[in-house]
């Protein structure tokens, strides 16, 4: 590896070349980004968008050198696209909004900790620019209180398509603002959250909906080599709803969205393809 990063930068290919053969090879694998980071000054500066694309906040001993740096987060805070936050003490809770803020790109973003909406209060109401698609979080977290039409409204949901609960919701009257989501498309709930009317309603109101997964995490390794989330059977009540659209997994939480970030096949994936399946079963056993 040494020899061929030498080779590559002291050639007479163009600059440009260079720096897509070492992104390409970056982008293979986040343990090809770290070795080639380490090759040389120069080398690291083409892989360091890459390397530094995920974000993830696990405890503090894993979390990036200078991660919980505010100048670090000034001047890389810019190459994030994912984030995922499980850091739940009081003061990891003050400082989320200035990871948020620093990470003015982000598009994916999961936090899975006891955060109250009032620690992200300025970040979630700011007209700023961050503007997630993803997004995966606790009711608490979302909002104080039930999730309402003023909340759907503010700047930093105008682009959310995928919204996952990461926590049990006490039935429609929590997240009845969802319906004004002006691009949601997918929507991930608790399997044990999904009543009939809850169900109904999701089903009924979010006009663009084309997902609607119910989720549990694998409390066995039921998921084959390389998969991170396995069909489960609906339940019979759900079943008889007759909606494609629903669909029951089970997934390795924190690798199921690790995978999604890297652009690999997620629950997402998994449901959409579901559904496809489903849509052109009932369009072959319709009426000829």
């Amino acid at each position: 590896m040494d020899v061929l990063c030498t080779t590559l930068t002291t050639s007479d290919l163009p600059f440009e070349l260079i720096q897509e053969i070492f992104e390409i090879s970056a982008k293979s694998s986040s343990k090809q980004a770290a070795i080639l980071a380490r090759v040389s000054r120069h080398v690291y500066n083409f892989v360091k968008p890459i390397l530094l694309r995920t974000f993830v906040f696990r405890d503090r001993k894993v979390a990036w050198p200078g991660q919980l740096d505010h100048e670090w987060l000034q001047s890389n805070g810019k190459y994030a696209r994912n984030l995922l936050w499980c850091l739940g003490a009081s003061s990891d809770a003050t400082f989320l909004p200035i990871v948020l803020v620093s990470c003015r790109n982000l598009t994916n973003i999961a936090i899975w900790a006891d955060i109250r909406y009032d620690h992200i209060r300025s970040v979630l109401e700011s007209p700023f620019q961050l503007r997630p698609r993803r997004l995966s979080i606790n009711i608490n977290t979302l909002s104080r209180g039930p999730f309402q039409e003023n909340h759907a409204r503010l700047p930093i949901f105008l682009h959310l398509t995928h919204l996952e609960m990461a926590s049990s919701i006490g039935g429609w009257s929590t997240i009845e603002g969802i319906q004004y989501l002006p691009k949601l498309t997918h929507l991930s709930l608790p399997v044990d959250s999904g009543d009939l009317s809850t169900l109904q309603s999701v089903l009924e109101l979010c006009k663009h909906l084309a997902v609607l997964i119910l989720y549990s995490s694998c409390r066995e390794r039921r998921t084959g080599p390389g998969e991170v989330a396995v069909e489960v059977p609906l339940q019979p009540w759900v079943e008889d709803i007759g909606d494609p659209r629903i669909v029951s997994l089970e997934s390795a939480y924190v690798e199921d969205w690790e995978v999604g970030s890297q652009g690999g096949r997620d629950m997402w994936t998994l449901a959409e393809e579901m559904v496809k399946r489903r849509a052109l079963e009932l369009l072959r056993s319709g009426p000829h």
